[in-house]
């Protein structure tokens, strides 16, 4: 499974700067760098730290140790304003901030704190989300890519912690085990994750949309790896919640699906080697992370901060989506147009071939049956009165035909008229014109 999630998503480091950049503004308070030292991922620097950490022994569990608490503001320069308040062990060194990081995977403001030992060594962290998105559609891929802020294919809180937070917080450290959250974690995240997708159904029915598909899950990391000479074992832990949804085709993109994914959060639990169980099971440690509270006041400013930027974004995303909307309709009007100018060009030039084969056609047809009449001695005659074609004898140059269209009077007789001669009382007579 580890082996699985380590490889399984390589090249989605996208997001690493961000990662780091959001450590150093923490760790950067600290007394130590909190970078391992090169290669001191092997089985030499592990027993060498081990050793050292035996050799501290008590001191250690003592300066890991508090009594007492003090209690903490943690302010927004930006706002003027207490954001958080958290109580600390009393004698341990403790920084923090609100940090507003910017470029593509930042989650708006968040808080970045560290609370750390005496000796350095065990410390306590908490790090603000990051966001990313991922598309189906290559095309948008590579829009995405050409934006500077590359698709990342991460779904999984286990899969960012492996493939982002680690490699980029410890380099070199060694994954020992990936976890999921403890059972009391995994219900609350169950429980939220219900109540989202309940308001994400209720406004899709609202709107006329088929709801989107949310996931929310946890997971636990615990590395291994060498600080200073001393062999280090680290718990990382992170909550990472997704929202996919359809993206309609358009006229030159097919139909996708858009991912959009948040971690919360990432806390860290530091300890020495082989300490590590036994500090996250003492009742203080558990307590602690209970005791940092938000000022309310600054997290509805932020809120509503959040909501104006959003709706600006929203309404020049809308904007720019009419925009590509009419671009789409006028370039498929366009074509639509050239496809209609190209049939009538097309019909008009079959028409004209199928006309002009039938014009030959027609001639040939004529000409063999001139050819016919010919051969037999015989010719085409229009009835003047009626237009009726009639078919007599060649060997006449007169025609003349009854009224009733019954009688045919053959002559070469060029001053014969049957008018008024053959059956004057019943008939009259027209010649007949030579077709």
């Amino acid at each position: 499974m580890m082996r699985e999630i380590l490889t399984r998503h390589r090249n989605a480091a996208g997001i690493g700067l961000a990662v780091v950049m959001l450590m150093s503004l923490t760790v950067g308070c600290e007394s130590k760098s909190g970078d391992p030292a090169p290669g001191g991922t092997g089985e030499g620097a592990a027993s060498s730290g081990q050793a050292s950490a035996g050799h501290a022994g008590s001191g250690h569990a003592m300066s890991a140790s508090w009594s007492s608490t003090r209690h903490v503001e943690i302010a927004d320069p930006q706002y003027q304003m207490t954001a958080y308040t958290m109580d600390v062990p009393s004698g341990w060194k403790f920084a923090a901030a609100i940090v507003r990081p910017g470029g593509c995977h930042a989650n708006g403001a968040g808080l970045s704190y560290t609370v750390q030992s005496p000796d350095g060594v065990t410390a306590i962290v908490g790090l603000p989300g990051v966001t990313w998105a991922w598309n189906t559609s290559e095309q948008k891929r590579k829009f995405m890519e050409q934006s500077h802020c590359p698709g990342i294919d991460i779904d999984s809180a286990s899969s960012f912690l492996v493939n982002i937070a680690v490699p980029n917080l410890h380099p070199h450290a060694k994954v020992i085990s990936v976890q999921q959250l403890l059972p009391e974690g995994q219900a609350a995240l169950a429980k939220q994750l219900e109540q989202m997708k309940q308001s994400n159904a209720t406004m899709a029915a609202q709107y006329g949309q088929q709801p989107q598909k949310l996931t929310l899950d946890g997971a636990r990391v615990r590395v291994q790896y060498d600080r200073d000479g001393k062999a280090i074992e680290e718990q990382i832990v992170s909550v990472v919640s997704c929202t996919t949804s359809k993206q309609m085709a358009m006229f030159n993109q097919p139909a996708a699906e858009q991912r959009m994914c948040t971690s919360r959060g990432t806390w860290i639990t530091r300890t020495s080697q082989g300490q590590l169980d036994t500090f996250l099971a003492r009742p203080e440690v558990k307590a602690l992370g209970k005791t940092l509270t938000i000022n309310h006041e600054w997290d509805n400013k932020l809120a509503a901060d959040m909501q104006a930027k959003f709706n600006q974004f929203q309404a020049q995303n809308n904007a720019q989506f009419q925009a590509n909307l009419k671009a789409n309709q006028a370039q498929f009007d366009q074509r639509i147009a050239q496809q209609k100018q190209m049939n009538a060009v097309r019909q008009e030039g079959t028409d004209r071939a199928i006309a002009q084969d039938r014009a030959r056609q027609a001639a040939i047809d004529n000409s063999a049956h001139q050819t016919a009449l010919y051969s037999l001695d015989r010719q085409e005659f229009k009835n003047p009165n009626t237009g009726q074609t009639i078919e007599a004898s060649s060997q006449y140059n007169h025609q003349w035909i009854s009224s009733d269209g019954s009688t045919l009077i053959q002559t070469n007789d060029h001053g014969y008229d049957p008018n008024g001669q053959v059956y004057p009382v019943s008939q009259s007579w027209s010649e007949l014109v030579p077709k």
